[in-house]
């Protein structure tokens, strides 16, 4: 492992808490309960700041030319899936800055954002006022069936306990492709729950076994079709669990 990603593995184990104040993601384990009772709830207004100020410079440089690879494979899995009118609902918009990308490449999108966390649709509405936010769970969605020509999962998936219910909301909702943006994949190993703090707050994550994913999509009448890498995304050095980053499109 290269010297950086190595100092970095340490200091999210070893000085969590503290990390968590400088990095983007720390603190990883396996055992859910050293986060004490009530830890994982809805990203507070904090956590939501500190995402939002990291990702719109990296929708700037997108827009400039220079996306970054996750960026880039949303992208890339969006071309052959959307053009004019094409309704688009992204399940876990955060602060909005997908939709910025998205409208930048794809203009003529019809644009719809989801969120649990009322502070990122905040944050979402002031940033873009003229586009269209709720906040709402995936597990019920508060769209009628076949409303959305293409369901974005914004790499929400990987934080829902009950995802599985979340699959199954994307596959009634939509009337077309499903995309699922940024799926942490693990080959050999189940699909495991690991906790971490996330943008300074303590949150639950999901590393998928890509068979049991894969089953799941299919069971619900999705059938994958492209798949594009994201970011390097190897959880080996933190849990012991070598993953990769993915981007599915299914129809």
């Amino acid at each position: 492992m290269a010297l950086l990603p190595s100092l970095v593995a340490f200091a999210s184990a070893r000085f969590p808490r503290l990390s968590s104040r400088v990095l983007a993601s720390s603190g990883y384990t396996l055992d859910l309960d050293s986060f004490g009772p009530d830890a994982f709830g809805v990203w507070e207004l904090a956590a939501a700041a500190r995402q939002d100020a990291a990702w719109r410079p990296l929708v700037s440089k997108a827009i400039a030319g220079s996306p970054r690879e996750d960026v880039a494979a949303l992208w890339a899995s969006l071309a052959p899936v959307v053009g004019a009118d094409t309704t688009l609902l992204e399940v876990g918009c955060g602060g909005g800055y997908n939709s910025e990308a998205i409208l930048h490449r794809f203009p003529g999108v019809v644009y719809s954002g989801l969120d649990l966390a009322a502070s990122m649709i905040d944050l979402a509405e002031q940033h873009y006022p003229d586009r269209s936010f709720v906040v709402g769970t995936a597990y019920a969605l508060p769209f009628a069936d076949a409303s959305q020509d293409v369901v974005l999962d914004g790499v929400a998936l990987i934080h829902m306990p009950e995802w599985k219910r979340a699959l199954a909301e994307y596959a009634r909702v939509r009337r077309g492709h499903v995309v699922l943006h940024g799926l942490t994949l693990a080959e050999s190993h189940p699909t495991t729950m690991f906790a971490k703090y996330a943008w300074g707050q303590p949150s639950l994550e999901l590393v998928f076994n890509r068979d049991e994913i894969r089953g799941e999509c299919e069971v619900l009448g999705l059938q994958l079709g492209d798949i594009r890498t994201c970011l390097d995304y190897d959880l080996d050095p933190y849990i012991g669990i070598p993953s990769v980053s993915e981007t599915w499109t299914l129809s």
